[in-house]
Parts: C-alpha cells; structure tokens; sequence
C-alpha cells in the first residue's frame, strides 16, 4: 500500500464523525496546502457533481458549499463515495463522479491529514540492508530507514523518470530507525555519529533502466549504478554500495562492535544493499 493510501485508510479509520466544530482540532496542519487544493479542484468538482443536492440541506454534516464545511465533513464523503451499499454518493440515479474526480477527495483527505514536517520524508523512502555474522552463506540480514530526508527532484519533468535530472537527495544519518527498535536504533545510532552525519546522493546520469548515483560519506565521494523500476506511482531504485571501505568506514565500525559485536559475532559485511523509492504522484 502507498503512503498515500495508507494515509487515507488511518484517516477514515480514526476520525469517521468528525463536525465542523472539530475540524480545527482534527486537523490542525498542512491547511494552507489543502486549501489550495480545494480552490483550485474540489471545488470545481463539488459544484459540478454534489452542490445541486447539498446546497439544501440545512446547516451542518451534509453541506459542502464552503471550504471550512467541506474540511469538516470530508471523512463522511470519501466514506460514501466508497461505498458498496445505498448510501453510496453520489446515488445511482445522479451523474457519477469520474475516477479522477473521486480520488480528488481521497487527496484532500490526505493533505489534511498529513503532518508538513513528513511530507519531505513521504516523498523520498530510502531502506537499507546491512549483513551480520562470519559465515557468509548464513549471514542475517539488519534492515531500517531515515526519517529524515531533503530532496531536490527536477520538478518540472513531464514523464516520471525526469525527477531523477539533476536530482539531489541528503539523509540526516541521526535519523535512522532501525524497525522502531529502540535498542537496534540506538547501536546503529553509535555507528553513524562515528562515520558521516549526511549521506548525500547526486544523480549523474539516468535512463529508464539504470541510475549512476555519485555518493558522499564521509568526506569521501564514489560513484554507483542501480537499477530503475518504474511503477504507476513510483520510481523504486535499487542496488548496493559493495564495499565500505571505499568511504573509510572503520571508526564507525569500531564503534558498532564496541556496543554490540557480541550479537553479530563481531563481523559486519562490507557490503550494504539500498532501496530508494520516489513517489511520483505527488
């Protein structure tokens, strides 16, 4: 599931029966964003497709002539635009509403619900694998991810592989979250506050099959090849750096086997596999 759908379903999920009263409680971030939105789609789309029934109703729930009462009441209509059952909207015998029409609402929804510090984040998903244990052909893999990510993509592509031109990505190394454990967070934590604050990632070329990648870590910078998918919603980039060393990475070694070598049997591959995905839809 996308992160922008996820978003969606925790939205319906916590906050079905929400009032205009507690629309400012429910939702008191991302505003300027969503009201953008409105005015320059919803709107349009509630006036060509709901307004005619909903103008009269009285004031409250099921009237959605303004943005405020709109923002109140978008969980119920999103819900009813979903719906399988008769209470579905609009009913069977109006003017239905276009796919993409019925996921403008789903967007609404979404910007209200988002918190602006994490839409950076949202857009820009980077995972990464790191291998513990001597035996090579039994070594376990230890996976996690940054929450925090800056990102300069070529906004004016025409075609989703064109984010990547001239694109920037920087990860705050403190960031990292290993599975939200806290104790596997904190030891990798160690590792990094010994190596790199900022890993920086510069694209060099691209096409629609393969990405060079022009790395920096630790004041040391390499260039590496992935590979390209391109999803309906997404760009997934994928492939490893095959050897730490290159970014001198033994201080940050060092500092990892000090607080838990005993665990990985005091052996850390220098091999490091990495998913950066790029939502394209937004």
């Amino acid at each position: 599931m996308s992160a922008y759908k996820l978003i969606i379903v925790l939205g319906l999920l916590v906050m079905t029966g929400c009032t205009s009263e507690q629309a400012d409680v429910e939702y008191p971030v991302n505003d300027a964003a969503a009201q953008e939105f409105y005015t320059t789609t919803l709107k349009q789309v509630i006036d060509n497709k709901c307004i005619s029934c909903h103008i009269y109703h009285i004031e409250g729930n099921n009237r959605y002539d303004t943005y405020e009462k709109t923002k109140s009441n978008i969980v119920q209509m999103v819900s009813r635009i979903s719906s399988t059952s008769n209470t579905v909207m609009p009913p069977a015998d109006a003017v239905q509403l276009t796919q993409e029409e019925s996921e403008s609402f789903q967007t609404f929804l979404a910007l209200l619900s988002a918190n602006e510090e994490e839409v950076p984040a949202a857009r820009i998903q980077i995972e990464w694998t790191a291998y513990k244990y001597p035996d090579y052909d039994n070594r376990a893999g230890v996976s996690g991810t940054f929450d925090e990510i800056s990102y300069e993509l070529n906004e004016s592509a025409i075609v989703p592989i064109d984010l990547l031109d001239n694109a920037k990505v920087t990860v705050n190394t403190s960031s990292v979250n290993v599975g939200n454990e806290s104790e596997r967070t904190t030891n990798v934590g160690t590792f990094f506050s010994a190596f790199t604050p900022d890993i920086i990632g510069d694209v060099i070329s691209y096409d629609n099959n393969e990405v060079t990648i022009l790395f920096e870590m630790n004041g040391i910078t390499a260039t590496e090849t992935f590979d390209i998918v391109v999803n309906e919603d997404s760009l997934v980039l994928s492939g490893s750096i095959p050897d730490m060393n290159i970014f001198n990475w033994q201080l940050g070694y060092d500092a990892l086997d000090s607080v838990c070598g005993d665990y990985h049997e005091n052996k850390v591959w220098e091999d490091i596999d990495v998913t950066i995905v790029i939502l394209t839809n937004q």
